[in-house]
């Protein structure tokens, strides 16, 4: 074990006795010895938020389903279309309804074909289609512009009013957008829509994300990170199903919002956390609630008197600014953090809102999609643990690079699967495990007293990548599809390269903070804290 693991993590046989001061690290790493079935009920219930978080990305991709091969012919026009068409090829009327079909001749809705899909839609509703279509990636892109609105006011609402409150903003927030989709009358409005369930979302997502990874031990934040972005696959799959099986666009609007009112109730139930509270100088409701988590894990500790070891930071959003220009070490890891998230969140939503053009069938694809995210999020626990951080990523991204350039030649495995499928469904999963990874990266990167506005910055910087990839997956209609292709292989080795120069937070403590951040990346101007004794320099 590494001395940083050895300062971090105390004997299983030691005593919290009283009179001993600890850091809030040794006290969490002292009280969860094991995992017990009552701690990962807190865990999972407090990540249900992460469920809807997910299924709102994907609402607009099932409830503005644009059905190109569920219509008929009502026009004259129309019917002598279909006859050439099946005149000069040897194919049925069944190849004649499609996107080629109904757009490369012009065909008008209502005038020319009518819709037979027996689902509704509001991109049928709102004559979205052919030439329009790329309002249905407006639709998405929309919703991440709200979340990057977001997560940059969470900046100063995290670090102020805390983890729990501010998540549950977000989630009200969240409530009434969503509920509202029941009744929107226009794509306009559908926009207005998406920007709100953006913002309120995303800060709730990101406020329970801080929550949940403080009050992880070291030993286990890696796999409460992954337990967290496997609620967020599920959360996909959850989306799925219900819009399989739900028939009216608006009705997956109300079962949303019913989810976001059920998965709410945790961050009403929970404390805050004991971190944000140490920084506020609030040491007694810290201490109340690590005894109250003590026994959660089926190890009281009585912490009266115990000197917990920290540093009050009562702080201005603008003090906190100011610290990035006297710490670099933090303005540069936060600045190789929001490069890297900003090409990850391109790549990865390039690849799932292409999806559809990848694959045949809608749901099978996303089904597909949604696991494959699940299963490398899973991968990222072995991966940290017997790799460490930063080897991880790396290999993640490099399998995504390999992964892209198999994507390209013209190879059909079976009529409805090709090597491009495969590979991208790999390059997916390869994608996935260093999202995954980057969450636990950046949070065990930034001090305590800057959590909340780092991981708020990265994860802005993300809603940009977020809300250009939907765009992306409109390359494949205008250009061959291998330049989206290359264009995914070049961006993953940049995030690689920024990657390699961020230090490796595997076996460290969290930073508390600026301070830490420079002593955990040894830097020689700043006096080192020791555990619990003085500073010494």
């Amino acid at each position: 074990m590494s001395e940083p693991e050895e300062n971090l993590m105390l004997s299983e046989k030691e005593p919290a006795a009283a009179g001993r001061r600890l850091t809030v690290d040794e006290v969490v790493s002292e009280i969860v010895q094991k995992v017990t079935l009552k701690l990962l009920v807190v865990y999972f219930t407090a990540l249900s938020c992460a469920y809807v978080a997910a299924s709102q990305i994907y609402i607009t991709i099932f409830t503005g389903v644009i059905p190109y091969t569920e219509w008929e012919c009502v026009s004259g026009r129309c019917f002598e279309l279909l006859e050439a068409f099946t005149n000069s090829s040897n194919e049925t009327e069944a190849g004649f309804y499609n996107y080629d079909g109904m757009c490369e001749n012009g065909l008008k809705a209502g005038a020319d074909f009518n819709w037979t899909s027996e689902r509704t839609s509001w991109a049928i509703d709102w004559g979205i289609y052919c030439g329009t279509e790329a309002k249905h990636s407006a639709a998405s892109s929309f919703f991440f512009i709200g979340a990057g609105l977001g997560l940059l006011s969470s900046t100063a609402i995290f670090d102020r009013v805390g983890r729990k409150r501010g998540s549950l903003v977000g989630a009200f927030i969240s409530l009434v957008a969503t509920a509202f989709g029941v009744f929107v009358p226009s794509f306009e409005a559908m926009l207005a829509l998406r920007i709100v369930q953006g913002y309120g979302q995303f800060m709730s997502w990101t406020g329970m994300y801080c929550w949940v990874v403080e009050f992880a031990p070291g030993h286990l934040r890696n796999l409460a990170s992954a337990f967290t972005l496997i609620a967020w696959a599920f959360g996909y799959v959850v989306m799925v199903i219900v819009c399989y099986f739900t028939t009216k666009w608006q009705y997956i609007f109300l079962i949303t919002a019913i989810l976001i009112v059920i998965t709410s109730i945790p961050l009403v139930l929970f404390p805050e956390s004991p971190r944000f509270m140490l920084i506020r100088n609030q040491e007694k409701e810290a201490k109340r609630t690590l005894e109250a988590f003590s026994k959660v894990c089926n190890n009281h500790m009585p912490l009266g008197e115990v000197e917990l070891v920290y540093e009050e930071r009562v702080q201005s959003f603008f003090e906190q600014l100011r610290d990035f220009r006297y710490y670099p070490t933090m303005l540069k890891e936060t600045l190789l953090c929001m490069f890297s998230w900003l090409i990850v969140a391109l790549i990865f939503y390039g690849f799932t809102f292409g999806w559809s053009k990848i694959g045949k069938d809608l749901y099978t694809s996303y089904i597909f999609d949604s696991v494959g995210k699940g299963a490398s999020f899973a991968l990222t626990i072995p991966a940290c643990q017997y790799l460490g951080r930063q080897k991880s990523m790396l290999l993640f991204l490099g399998i995504g690079i390999l992964s892209n350039l198999l994507a390209m030649p013209d190879v059909m495995l079976s009529e409805k699967w090709s090597l491009e499928h495969i590979a991208s469904l790999i390059g997916m999963m390869a994608l996935a495990g260093a999202f995954g990874t980057i969450y636990l990266y950046t949070g065990e990167l930034a001090p305590t007293s800057h959590r909340g506005m780092v991981m708020s910055l990265s994860s802005a910087a993300a809603r940009i990548g977020s809300a250009i990839g939907p765009y992306v997956a409109l390359i494949y209609d205008v250009t061959d599809r291998r330049v989206p292709l290359a264009m995914f292989a070049v961006l993953t080795g940049l995030f690689a390269l920024a990657v390699w120069f961020l230090s490796d937070t595997t076996g460290r403590r969290i930073p508390e903070t600026p301070k830490d951040v420079e002593i955990l990346a040894g830097n020689k101007k700043y006096q080192e804290v020791g555990n619990g004794d003085e500073p010494k320099a």
